[in-house]
């Protein structure tokens, strides 16, 4: 029943993706702007995960200041879904031409010291990532994308589907090291999306946004073991547009392991929150606030977010519990 579920919801997907990637392109981006918008104004599931992110982030901006980038958050969600269903329905009129980047200059210099290229790039979920990440790899730059396998298999299948079909290379944190070295062998450029939270088993906690968050530590470990650079990379819409910047950073500067590698590792770690948390203070509304960041707590501390109640999720759990 669970792989039925599974299933339908790929094929859900799939289809709308279609359905909105048909649509005349500014049309669709203005529709799904409008949706997602209401959905926020409606206070659907994750709204009041996003309410709590926000106010932990900015604790000195008005409750009205924080929920009119909530709704401008949503929105631009609502247009990144469209810019991705037209990726993936008509990638041969994406768009991807409207995607200008910013500091390739970074890249370069890069490859003149090091003899070759490639580098582990530090992104998050912001402005448009997944069409613009493919934008990157039109351009002519080998792009390989670090991601969590999803626990629906099915909808993993239609994510790998669309990236590989728009050059993208996907490597799966569970196998990811190995992955990771022969990528950054063959020159390519390893993209990390570090926003999200992590266990206890994989991170430590580093500040974000002044509040400690559990962050994956193997990216920093593996640029402090392997020489391997870092480079920050952030994909900003240019207002409410169908144009954005891919703005390339210089090189985080990465701490050597040295007499003391445990401090070493928790500095290089919140180097790259850091750079993260500098993109997202120039445009709050570009990030995606519902995630539950810092869900992983420190011995002691009370958790932030309160018991998530979505039918969907209940149903699989109750699926899950009758095996």
């Amino acid at each position: 029943m669970e792989r039925i579920v599974d299933r339908m919801m790929a094929a859900m997907l799939r289809g709308t993706l279609e359905v909105v990637g048909r649509l005349p392109a500014d049309f669709a981006r203005v529709f799904c702007a409008t949706l997602a918008r209401g959905y926020a104004v409606l206070g659907g599931p994750r709204v009041d995960d996003a309410r709590t992110n926000l106010a932990l982030a900015f604790p000195e901006v008005s409750q009205s200041a924080r929920q009119k980038i909530l709704i401008a958050s949503f929105a631009n969600l609502g247009r990144s879904f469209a810019e991705l269903a037209r990726m993936v329905a008509a990638s041969d009129r994406a768009g991807f031409e409207r995607v200008r980047i910013e500091g390739r200059e970074h890249l370069e210099a890069l490859e003149r010291a090091r003899g070759k290229g490639g580098a582990l790039v530090v992104t998050a979920h912001f402005g448009s990532w997944e069409f613009c990440a493919a934008a990157l790899a039109h351009h002519g730059l080998p792009v390989s994308v670090v991601q969590h396998p999803r626990r629906n298999v099915e909808v993993d299948r239609v994510v790998n589907g669309w990236r590989e079909a728009n050059g993208l290379e996907t490597l799966s944190i569970g196998r990811a090291a190995l992955g990771v070295f022969r990528a950054l062998g063959r020159g390519r450029y390893v993209a990390l999306l570090l926003d999200q939270n992590a266990s206890e088993e994989e991170g430590i906690y580093a500040p974000f946004f002044g509040t400690p968050a559990c962050t994956r530590s193997g990216p920093a470990q593996l640029a402090m073991t392997r020489d391997a650079p870092v480079v920050p990379v952030f994909f900003f819409r240019e207002g409410t547009s169908g144009n954005h910047t891919a703005r390339i950073g210089a090189p985080i500067e990465v701490e050597p392991e040295g007499e003391a590698p445990d401090k070493a590792l928790a500095v290089n770690v919140e180097r790259m929150n850091a750079a993260i948390e500098a993109a997202i203070r120039q445009a709050p509304e570009q990030w995606i606030w519902t995630h539950r960041r810092f869900k992983t707590r420190p011995r002691g501390a009370a958790s932030i977010y309160p018991p998530r109640r979505g039918l969907l999720r209940r149903f699989r759990h109750a699926l899950r519990g009758a095996r």
